[in-house]
């Protein structure tokens, strides 16, 4: 394969549509994101009637540390999710950058555990050795069915590993 034809599947992969957390980066950044939000949300409207409200005036069947609570169990919540999509999207940059390339071999397809928009994700199970001779395995990360489909166990797929972590491996397709 051409060298530019690697690097824009790779680009594409690794940073596109195929990236960190189930296949879709922009989605786990929003989903965090959104979580955040609303844990934010619930702190500030806690901390507003704190300072604002007339403690005569509030209803007191519901304790207002519960709503600072929930605020900040969405909040680290949130922030967590966030946390990983970008130390997975590191971790591809990293493979991307100083991986070396090897060719791997189809054992499997396996179904994702995870749906995103009601699009059924699915994960390719490859074998490859490493260093000279040790098999190891790994599976891509959660890719769309149309990613998919053209792969069955036998095929050779390409993948890059870390040198010094050779059980880290990044997925890029068909060899």
């Amino acid at each position: 394969m051409p060298p530019a034809t690697f690097a824009r599947r790779a680009l594409a992969l690794c940073f596109g549509y195929y990236g960190a957390m189930g296949g879709d980066r922009f989605f786990w950044h929003l989903f965090g994101g959104i979580w955040l939000l609303v844990g934010a949300g619930f702190l500030a409207a806690t901390f507003g009637i704190n300072l604002f409200a007339d403690p005569e005036a509030l209803n007191t069947d519901t304790p207002l540390w519960l709503f600072a609570l929930i605020g900040i169990v969405c909040c680290i919540g949130g922030a967590a999710v966030i946390y990983v999509a970008r130390k997975s999207a590191a971790r591809d940059r990293h493979l991307m950058q100083s991986g070396v390339e090897l060719t791997a071999t189809v054992i499997d397809i396996r179904r994702s555990l995870i749906d995103i928009n009601r699009q059924t994700r699915w994960h390719v199970a490859y074998r490859y050795e490493y260093p000279k001779g040790q098999p190891r395995e790994g599976k891509s990360r959660a890719l769309p069915g149309e990613a998919v489909w053209a792969f069955k166990p036998g095929d050779n797929v390409q993948i890059k590993i870390d040198p010094q972590k050779p059980e880290e491996s990044l997925f890029f397709g068909a060899a």
